[in-house]
């Protein structure tokens, strides 16, 4: 069954235009699990008549020939997606007889390939993205099969390729020109006007899904097993046909209530994920068409956008009142719409986890008439109901209207639920739109959910585990307490127990600014790292109730590690590791922009607590100990090394020694680094007026900080070496003039060993590095016309790679500079990953 598909050179350009909003999800979703079937639309068609294989062919390679999206791959330039549109693309019909098969064998066998072909996956960067086998049961009797990625694909498509492949198979067939129009525009038309369309469009509606979805749970059925560390995408198909009664019942009974049918047939599965969980805040993915302009519907493409339904059922007891709150939530999603989402999911940030699709676990949609049963000349062409290719959602609900009824059909993840729980699921959801149709009014105490409260995961003897005691919730009064002091530095209304400090734009300075206070209101003095374990308010009181002085989970490294020398604030993932020098809680934000798939591990070799006298060090010598550590963490490579300003400087250093010592660094990553040494070349004059400039601009920055209630005197004056040195700072303490500052990890109680790298730093003189390194710039930093690539070109052997990130220095680390970082960094991660990890690396990790 290998597909055949020739690009043929006539001469003309290649194309190229940006993705789509929905095409960007879809490469994103493939770039996490690269070659997943999941992204496959996967189509059985039914052929009786007469019709020939070549005309099959032809009639395929015709479409192809209309709809530039069927010959169009996908690049990366720049970080950014972008379609690449062959000028001819000839595809190779793949025929199979099974006529020598007996008669009982061959629908089986039809069905066994039609499985395979489903799950065999696409490579998105190559040509085709579409795959046509016949399989041939009788002379006059034949099963299509059609398998497109959904990157250049959706639902309405395939109404469009039926229709499109009879028609033309039935006019080459009968020896004529085909009868179809030319189109009024191509994909990547529309790809590229909605683009300019969103850039404002989008932001009209962002108040409305923040205001929505804000706080929204993760809402997840329990499963029967416990969830995979990562998404495995697996799919089965459970289907039932409702009863030639309730199906000619549904769209009356939906014009009697003043709903549409998809309405009510979302509040239907509304009632069913109530009862399954027990909660009343119900989550629910869906999609719309997005085929709002005329010319866009004979159209081959992806126009799909995925919708966050939030249902609020607390005060609904009859099915009457759900499906109220629900036709309102639907309506209200339909007008704002617009907002892609990809921009919805960067809009909330939500806490991001290889084993969870973003913002929705549970689906559901509803199609009317996906294929028609029709005539085209000597055929007839009839759709058959598609297998699994795979499943992006725990749990997907469709509702397909066919010739002969509605069908239900469910699909679920086998590595979560059992197949008896998926029946009972189905068996339920059923009944659940029988009394929807036949009695709106019904309690939905009425739906008794299966036999299995959340099942408890089942493990061998083997593998038997002392249970994942229950939490003790916080008490009250402290939680209440340390609200107070969260939303008095984080300028925020009330807050729940889930909120999350990094989340509501915390930071490294507010960290050491909020434990201060903590210790001041409650004596108790907690090491700022704990915040990695409980970044929430509620599992921050829970550490304050205990009595006990919170301390941050020793990280499992050998080599004699203290504690505080490895911190790992992304534990997890198996993409390639990032190691960042210093600096810790500054880069929380990033670690999770960047994604929960790639470790983050923070390097620190001096305790910030512990305050002590240095000896005076070269910078190479300073940096083979980070090395030490870092191989002591990870004792083999890839190394990813990330630092920020002086820190930069070490990483870069650290790089070529690991390098210098057989490891591969293909990448470092330098925040606000210039390089050592460079200013000093400078003309004097051109120095001191750079020297100048930079120091207004920071004094400016600062009193701005200062007078908008940002930030401390004490954080201002300490930026000032002169004075940190001075102690005037330590005085001012001790007479409560400032805040105590001496049990502090990020802001100037570290600054006991910064002056001594400081030092180091400005007598380095880097050498030559073969790696790759990309140089991330605050766009308040001063550069004075000094160059994009602050001096780093003369001693790399490649040149840089320069983007700018909003923010203020460390402050480009936090909320929208660390999107934008982390937008950046995930494609060239993700190609490290591809390139330099073996499968049995990545599996180890």
């Amino acid at each position: 069954m290998e597909q055949v598909a020739m690009i043929v050179d006539s001469g003309s350009e290649t194309l190229r235009f940006p993705c789509s909003s929905s095409q960007q999800r879809c490469w994103f979703i493939d770039s996490l699990d690269p070659g997943s079937a999941a992204l496959n639309v996967a189509l059985r068609w039914e052929l009786t008549g007469i019709v020939a294989d070549d005309t099959v062919e032809k009639a395929f390679n015709t479409i192809v020939e209309r709809h530039e999206v069927l010959r169009t791959r996908f690049v990366e330039i720049d970080g950014e997606p972008v379609q690449e549109v062959a000028p001819e693309l000839r595809l190779k019909l793949s025929v199979i007889d099974l006529r020598h098969l007996s008669e009982d064998r061959r629908d089986g066998e039809a069905r066994k390939l039609a499985e395979g072909e489903a799950q065999k996956p696409f490579d998105i960067h190559e040509l085709p993205l579409i795959r046509v086998t016949l399989v041939r049961l009788a002379d006059e009797r034949a099963s299509l099969l059609l398998t497109v990625h959904q990157i250049v694909f959706d639902g309405w498509s395939i109404r469009v390729i039926a229709n499109e492949f009879g028609e033309i198979a039935a006019a080459y067939d009968a020896g004529r020109v085909h009868p179809l129009p030319e189109l009024p525009l191509q994909y990547g038309d529309y790809a590229r006007w909605q683009r300019e369309y969103l850039a404002v469009e989008a932001v009209k509606h962002e108040r409305y899904w923040h205001e929505q979805l804000v706080g929204a749970p993760y809402l997840e059925v329990p499963g029967d097993f416990e969830k995979p560390a990562r998404a495995t995408h697996h799919g089965i198909i459970l289907a039932e046909m409702l009863s030639q009664e309730t199906s000619e019942r549904m769209e009356e009974a939906a014009r009697q209530l003043g709903v549409t049918p998809f309405a009510l047939g979302c509040a239907a599965t509304v009632a069913l994920l109530k009862r399954l969980t027990g909660h009343t805040d119900i989550i629910l993915g869906t999609q719309i068409a997005g085929r709002d302009e005329t010319d866009l519907e004979p159209l081959i493409g992806v126009f799909i956008n995925n919708l966050v339904l939030r249902v609020d059922t607390r005060h609904a007891r009859s099915f009457s009142d759900l499906l109220a709150r629900t036709n309102e939530t639907v309506r209200e999603a339909l007008v704002h719409q617009a907002m892609p989402f990809h921009r919805l999911v960067e809009l909330l940030n939500p806490p991001r986890d290889p084993a969870r699709t973003p913002l929705i676990s549970v689906n559901f949609t509803m199609l009317k008439e996906v294929l028609q049963y029709r005539q085209y000349g000597r055929f007839r062409l009839q759709g058959v109901p598609s297998l699994s290719a795979g499943s992006l959602y725990d749990l997907n609900f469709f509702v397909v209207k066919w010739r002969d009824g509605w069908r239900m059909a469910m699909e679920y993840n086998p590595d979560i639920f059992r197949e008896d729980t998926a029946r009972a699921f189905v068996s339920l959801w059923r009944t659940s739109f029988e009394r929807a149709i036949a009695e709106p009014d019904f309690s939905l105490d009425a739906l008794v959910p299966p036999e299995r409260s959340a099942p408890v995961p089942t493990v061998s003897k083997a593998q038997e585990v002392e249970l994942a005691p229950p939490t003790p919730a916080a008490d009250p009064a402290i939680e209440a307490a340390l609200a107070e002091i969260w939303e008095d530095l984080l300028q925020s209304g009330p807050l729940t127990s889930d909120a999350d400090f990094f989340a509501l734009g915390g930071h490294s300075l507010l960290a050491v600014r909020m434990l201060a206070r903590v210790r001041e209101r409650f004596g108790q003095r907690i090491d700022p790292l704990v915040l990695f374990d409980a970044p929430t308010l509620g599992q921050m009181a829970r550490r304050l109730g205990t009595g006990v002085t919170p301390k941050a989970a020793a990280p499992s490294v050998g080599g004699g590690l203290r504690p505080w020398n490895v911190v790992p604030i992304q534990p997890h993932g198996s993409e390639a590791p990032i190691i960042a020098i210093n600096n810790t809680l500054a880069y929380y934000n990033v670690a999770r922009a960047i994604g929960a798939d790639h470790p983050f591990i923070g390097i620190q070799l001096f305790d910030p607590n512990t305050p002590h006298e240095l000896e005076e060090r070269s910078l190479v010598d300073v940096a083979s100990d980070y090395v030490r550590l870092i191989r002591a963490a990870r004792p083999r490579g890839p190394y990813v090394l990330f630092g920020l300003c002086v820190a930069g400087a070490i990483a870069y250093e650290a790089a070529r020694q690991l390098e210098a010592e057989g490891e591969v660094v293909p990448l470092v990553i330098l925040a606000d680094t210039w390089r050592p040494g460079y200013l000093a070349e400078l003309p004097a004059r051109q120095r001191a007026t750079f020297q100048r400039a930079y120091r207004w601009h920071v004094l400016k920055h600062h009193y701005a900080q200062w007078f908008a209630g940002q930030a401390e005197l004490a954080d201002v004056l300490a930026s000032y070496p002169k004075i940190r040195r001075s102690g005037i700072l330590r005085a001012a303490a001790r007479l409560g003039l400032i805040e105590d500052r001496l049990f502090n990890q990020e802001d100037w109680g570290n600054r006991w060993f910064l002056p001594v790298l400081e030092r180091a730093r400005d007598t380095y003189r880097p050498g030559a590095f073969g790696g790759r390194v990309v140089l991330l710039r605050s766009e308040e930093m001063i550069s004075g016309g000094l160059g994009d690539d602050m001096g780093w070109s003369t001693v790399l052997r490649r040149h840089p790679d320069f983007h700018s990130i909003p923010g203020w220095h460390a402050g480009m680390f936090q909320g929208e500079g660390a999107q934008v970082i982390g937008r950046y960094l995930r494609p060239r991660l993700r190609e490290i990953s591809m390139t330099l990890l073996s499968p049995s690396q990545q599996a180890a990790e």
